[in-house]
C-alpha cells in the first residue's frame, strides 16, 4: 500500500503569538489609513478631551510657585520678616516652613498654661543692631477724596518702593518717593481718584495731602486693584492693618527662631523655608490641593472618556461594518476570530495613540495662550502665573488615557465583527440588528430600581429633617440614614442612565412603531434608528449624560443662588442707595433728617426718592440699663420665626414700616397692580417679608404695648422656649389690632421692611411714626462715582447735636447667571456635537439606502424629512431622558439638609425647556436644511 502524498503545510510551524500580533497591527494600520474619514473623526473625538484635560493640567501647574518663587513673593529681596503674634510665652513654637502654624501649651480647657503678658511693640533687641529693618503695614484702610466724593481704599505703609522689596512689590511707572509728603498708588486707584502721576491725594479724616510720584502694585494683586502706598511715618493715619518688620540682611536660624517665638513673634526666614524638612512639610501641605486637583481631573476624565467611548464607538461600529468584507476575506484565508477582534481593537489603539500625541501637543499650545491671556500680574492667583510649567506625570497619564479610551471605544465593534457571517459578508450582504429579549428586561429593571432608589433616598432625607424639627432625633441612626440616602441620590440616577442604555434598542424599536404612523419619512427614520443601535444608542446615551449632568448642576446652582438671595441682608431694592439716621428715634428731628438725606442724594440725580418711617422705640439708660420711659407706647407685629418652630405666635417678633402709597413701588423695587395699591390705600397691610411670617388667613396682628410690657413679654418668651413657663403665663399687651393683610412676593428680599402699612392706617391705630430711611433709585445700578459723592456728602452732615447719616449701596448677592450660561453653552455644544456625529455617520452609512430610495422614485424632499426625523429622535429622546434623570437628585436634595432653604420650584425651568424642546427642534431644522448628498446609484446592499 503506497503512502499518502506528503502535503507541504503538514510541517509548517504555527506562527508565534508575536508574529500574529504584528500581522494584526499591520492590518489595523492599513485599515486606519484606508478609512481616513472615520479615522480622522475618531482622532478628533479623542483629541478634544485630551487637549482640554492637558491644557487644564498645564494651566494649573503653571500657577504653582516653586519654593524659591514663593519665598521671593513673601520677602522680595529681604532675608526674613517678623510679626507679633502674642505676648511672651516660653512654650510657643512655630513650624519653620509655616509661620502661622504656631501654638502654646494649654490645659484641658484650652487655656494657655502660662500667664498672658503684654505683646511687644517691635522686634527691637531680638534683631542684631546692624541689621536693616523696615516696618511695613498691610491690609489697612484709609478714606481719601475721590473724583466723585470720598472712598475707603486699601493702604500699605512703609518704604515698599525700596529695592529690598523687589519681587514683592513692583514699580510700574514714575519715580520712587524721596521726600516727605510723597506716595505711590496703583493704576486702579489713580483711575478712581481721577488723577495722574504728579497730582495729589488727600486723606479725608487726617486732612493730609501726599504727592503721587509713580505707580506700583503688590505682586499678588492685580494692578487694577485700588491700593495706596504711603511712607512709614503715615502708620498712625490709617485704620487697622498688620505690621511686619522686613529684615534685609539677617534671618534667624532655628535657635534664633525659638527665641523669637518665646518673645511673642513669628518669622518667615528664607533659608528655613528652603531646608529639606520645610520643603517636605510644604509638599505634604500641598498634597491636599494636588489630590483635589487630581480628583476633579479624574472625574472630568471619566465623564469625557464615557462620552468619547460612546461616540467613537459609534464611529468604529460604522467603520467595522465597512470593513466586514475585508475582515471576511482575512477570515477565509485563515484569520481566527481572535485575529479579527485584535485587528479592530488595535485600530482603536493606533487612533488613540495618535489622538493622545496630537491632543497633548495642542494642550500645551492652548495652555500657553490661556496663560498669556489671563496673566494680570497677580502672582499666586488665577490672574497671574509663574511661566509655563509642564506636569510631565499628568501629561503622561493623559496620553495613556487617550490610548485606553481609543482602545475601549473599539471593543464592542470588535466583538460584533467576530460574529459576522463570512459567506454573507463576502457577497456584500447585511443583516439587520436583532432585539435581544434580555436587554429590555434588564434595562427596565435598572431604570425602575434607580428611580426607586433615588426617590427612597429623598424621602429618607425628608424623614430625618422632619424628625429633627420635632425633636425626635437619634444621631447615630439619622447619620446612617443620611449617608445611605446620599449614596442613593447619586447611584439611583446613574443606574437609571445605565438602564436607558441597556433598554435603548427596545426604546428605539417602540419609537419606530409609533413613528410609522406619522408618514413615510418618520417611518424610514425610525426603522433606520432601530436597525442600527450600535450607531444611534451611543449618541443617544451621550446626549442623555450631558443633559443629566447639566440639569443637576444648573438646578443646584439656581436653588442655592435663590437661597443666598433669601439670606442676603438687603438694605433696599437692587441698585438703590439707602440713607439712614444714626440718631435715637425719640430725639430725631424728622424734618431735619428728611432735608439732610434728600440733600446728600439729590446731586446724583436719582430717578425716584421715597421715605420709609417707623414707630418709636424704647430708650434705655446707658449706665443702669433701665427704661427711660416705661409707659411709652411701642408697637410690634405678631408672627412666627420659622415654619418648624413651636406653635407659638410670638406677638413681638415683627415690626412695622410706614410707607406712603405713592412711594411703595419705589421702596419695593417692583410694579404693583392697581388692585394691590387700592387695597393698600384702603388699609390693607402688605407682608413683604420673604419668610411670609406675618400675614395669616388674610389678616395680620399689630400689637400695642407699653415699653415695660414689651420688655417683660420678650423675657417671658425666652423662658417659654426653655420650657420654664406655659404659654398661658405670657404677659398680655395693651391691645391687639387685627388688620386685613396680604403677602406679596418680591424679586429681591426685603426682610428689613417687615409689615408695610399706609400712613392712614398708622394714624387710625394711633401710632407715632418717625422717618428712618430714604431710598433713592436710579435708571440702573448706582454708579461708583455717585456712591462716593453721597458718602462724602453724608460724612459732613449732622442731624441734631450728635446724629449722623449712614449710607448703604445695595449691590445684591453674587448672581449665578454667568455659571448657568456657561453650563448651558457647554451642554448645547456637546449635544450638538454628539448629534452631529451620529447624524453624520447615519448619512454616510445610509448612502446605499438613499440610492435605493432614489431608484424607486423618492426625491430630495423625502430624504430631507427622513434626516430631520432622525435628528428629532436622537436629540429629543436623549435630552428628555437626561433632563428627567437630572431632576431626580435635584428634587432629592431639597428634601435633605437644606430642605428649608433649597426649593425645587427654583429650578431653571426655562433652560430645561430649551434642552428638551428648543434644542431638538433646532437640530431637526438644521438636519432638514443641510441637503443630502447626491445618491450613488451604483451602490446596492443585499439583505440576507
Amino acid at each position: 500500500m503506497s503512502a499518502l502524498p506528503h502535503h507541504p503545510s503538514a510541517e509548517r510551524p504555527r506562527p508565534s503569538a508575536w508574529a500574529r500580533w504584528r500581522a494584526d497591527l499591520r492590518l489595523a494600520r492599513r485599515q486606519v489609513w484606508r478609512t481616513r474619514g472615520s479615522s480622522a473623526l475618531v482622532v478628533l473625538l479623542v483629541a478634544l478631551p485630551v487637549m482640554v484635560l492637558g491644557a487644564a493640567a498645564v494651566f494649573w501647574q503653571s500657577h504653582l510657585p516653586s519654593p524659591v518663587q514663593q519665598a521671593t513673593l513673601e520677602l522680595g529681596a529681604n532675608q526674613s520678616w517678623l510679626e507679633v503674634i502674642g505676648g511672651p510665652d516660653p512654650s510657643r513654637t512655630q513650624a519653620a516652613g509655616d509661620p502661622y502654624s504656631s501654638h502654646v501649651d494649654t490645659d484641658e480647657n484650652g487655656d494657655a498654661v502660662n500667664a498672658r503678658q503684654p505683646e511687644p511693640t517691635s522686634p527691637a533687641g531680638l534683631v542684631p543692631a546692624s541689621a536693616t529693618v523696615r516696618a511695613v503695614t498691610e491690609h489697612a484702610t484709609v478714606f481719601v477724596d475721590t473724583a466723585g466724593g470720598m472712598a475707603s481704599v486699601p493702604v500699605v505703609t512703609g518704604a515698599t518702593w525700596d529695592a529690598a522689596f523687589t519681587g514683592r512689590y513692583e514699580i510700574l511707572a514714575g519715580a520712587r518717593p524721596d521726600a516727605a509728603g510723597e506716595a505711590m498708588a496703583s493704576p486702579g486707584l489713580l483711575a478712581r481718584l481721577g488723577a495722574q502721576i504728579g497730582d495729589t491725594v488727600t486723606l479725608t479724616d487726617a486732612e493730609r495731602t501726599f504727592t503721587i510720584t509713580g505707580t506700583m502694585h503688590q505682586l499678588d494683586q492685580r494692578p487694577g486693584v485700588e491700593m495706596l502706598f504711603l511712607p512709614a511715618d503715615a502708620r498712625n493715619l490709617v485704620s487697622g492693618g498688620e505690621t511686619r518688620w522686613f529684615v534685609a540682611d539677617w534671618q534667624p536660624d532655628r535657635a534664633g527662631l525659638a527665641d523669637l517665638n518665646h518673645a511673642g513673634l513669628i518669622a518667615y526666614a528664607r533659608d528655613l523655608q528652603l531646608t529639606p524638612a520645610a520643603l517636605q512639610a510644604a509638599r505634604a501641605s500641598g498634597d491636599d490641593e494636588t489630590w483635589s486637583a487630581l480628583l476633579f481631573g479624574s472625574m472630568a476624565a471619566v465623564f469625557c472618556g464615557y462620552l468619547v467611548v460612546l461616540l467613537a464607538g459609534a464611529a468604529f461600529a460604522v467603520a467595522a461594518r465597512r470593513q466586514q468584507r475585508t475582515l471576511a476575506v482575512a477570515s477565509s484565508v485563515g484569520a481566527s476570530r481572535g485575529d479579527v477582534f485584535r485587528v479592530v481593537v488595535l485600530q482603536g489603539t493606533v487612533l488613540g495613540t495618535v489622538a493622545g500625541i496630537v491632543g497633548t501637543a495642542a494642550a500645551i499650545g492652548v495652555a500657553t495662550v490661556a496663560l498669556a491671556m489671563t496673566d494680570g500680574g497677580a502672582r499666586g492667583t488665577f490672574w497671574g502665573n509663574w511661566g509655563v510649567k509642564l506636569p510631565w506625570g499628568m501629561l503622561a497619564g493623559i496620553l495613556i488615557f487617550a490610548v485606553v479610551v481609543g482602545t475601549a471605544a473599539a471593543i464592542v465593534p470588535a466583538r460584533a465583527a467576530t460574529r459576522g457571517d463570512v459567506i454573507g459578508a463576502l457577497r456584500g450582504a447585511g443583516r439587520p440588528a436583532r432585539l435581544r429579549t434580555s436587554r429590555p428586561f434588564w434595562g427596565l429593571a435598572a431604570m425602575i430600581v434607580g428611580l426607586g432608589a433615588a426617590i427612597a433616598a429623598a424621602l429618607g432625607c425628608a424623614a430625618v429633617t422632619a424628625a429633627q424639627a420635632t425633636g425626635h432625633y437619634n444621631a447615630n441612626v439619622d447619620q446612617t440614614v443620611r449617608q445611605v440616602a446620599v449614596i442613593g441620590l447619586v447611584a439611583g440616577p446613574v443606574l437609571f442612565q445605565v438602564g436607558i442604555i441597556l433598554a435603548g434598542h427596545w426604546v428605539l424599536t417602540v419609537a419606530s412603531r409609533v413613528l410609522a404612523r406619522l408618514g413615510i419619512a418618520a417611518r424610514i427614520a425610525g426603522r433606520d434608528a432601530a436597525a442600527n443601535p450600535s450607531r444611534v444608542i451611543p449618541a443617544f446615551a451621550a446626549i442623555a449624560a450631558c443633559a443629566f449632568v447639566a440639569t443637576f448642576a444648573m438646578s443646584f446652582l439656581s436653588m442655592a443662588n435663590r437661597a443666598e438671595q433669601s439670606w442676603h441682608s438687603w438694605s433696599g431694592p437692587l441698585g438703590s442707595v439707602s440713607v439712614r439716621s444714626q440718631t435715637a428715634a425719640d430725639t430725631l428731628d424728622s424734618d431735619a433728617f428728611t432735608a439732610a438725606a434728600e440733600g446728600v442724594v439729590a446731586p446724583t440725580a436719582p430717578q425716584h426718592m421715597a421715605l420709609v418711617s417707623g414707630t418709636m422705640t424704647a430708650s434705655y439708660d446707658h449706665d443702669t440699663g433701665d427704661l427711660l420711659d416705661p409707659e411709652m407706647a411701642v408697637w410690634s407685629v405678631a408672627g412666627t420665626t420659622c415654619d418648624t418652630c413651636a406653635p407659638l405666635r410670638d406677638l413681638s417678633t415683627g415690626w412695622v414700616s410706614v410707607i406712603a402709597p405713592d412711594d411703595l413701588e419705589t421702596v419695593l423695587g417692583m410694579r404693583l397692580s392697581t388692585e394691590v395699591l387700592d387695597a393698600y390705600r384702603a388699609g390693607t397691610a402688605l407682608d413683604v417679608n420673604t419668610s411670609r411670617r406675618f400675614a395669616q388667613d388674610g389678616t395680620a396682628q399689630i400689637v400695642e404695648w407699653t415699653a415695660e410690657q414689651l420688655a417683660d413679654y420678650r423675657d417671658a418668651v425666652s423662658e417659654y422656649q426653655m420650657g420654664s413657663i406655659a404659654a398661658t403665663d405670657l404677659p398680655e399687651p395693651t391691645a391687639v389690632h387685627e388688620v386685613p393683610a396680604r403677602t406679596i412676593t418680591l424679586d429681591d428680599g426685603a426682610d428689613w421692611l417687615g409689615l408695610a402699612i399706609s400712613p392712614a392706617l398708622a394714624g387710625k391705630l394711633g401710632m407715632s411714626t418717625v422717618p428712618t430711611t430714604l431710598i433713592a433709585t436710579y435708571s440702573g445700578p448706582v454708579s461708583t462715582a455717585s456712591a462716593d459723592a453721597i458718602r462724602a456728602a453724608a460724612a459732613d452732615v449732622r442731624v441734631g447735636e450728635t446724629g449722623t447719616l449712614s449710607v448703604s449701596v445695595e449691590r445684591g448677592p453674587a448672581s449665578a447667571s454667568p455659571w448657568l450660561w456657561l453650563i448651558s453653552g457647554v451642554t448645547i455644544v456637546l449635544v450638538i456635537g454628539a448629534g452631529a456625529v451620529c447624524l453624520g455617520l447615519a448619512r454616510f452609512e445610509r448612502r446605499a439606502d438613499d440610492a435605493t430610495l432614489t431608484a424607486v422614485g423618492a426625491g430630495n424632499g423625502l430624504r430631507r424629512r427622513a434626516n430631520a426625523w432622525q435628528a428629532l429622535i436622537i436629540v429629543g429622546l436623549g435630552t428628555l431622558a437626561g433632563v428627567g434623570a437630572g431632576l431626580i437628585p435635584s428634587w432629592g436634595i431639597t428634601q435633605g439638609y437644606n430642605a428649608q432653604s433649597l426649593h425645587f420650584a427654583d429650578t431653571p425651568w426655562t433652560a430645561l425647556v430649551v434642552f428638551v424642546v428648543v434644542l431638538p427642534l433646532v437640530m431637526t431644522a438644521a438636519s432638514w436644511l443641510v441637503p443630502p448628498r447626491a445618491p450613488d446609484l451604483t451602490r446596492r446592499t443585499a439583505i440576507a
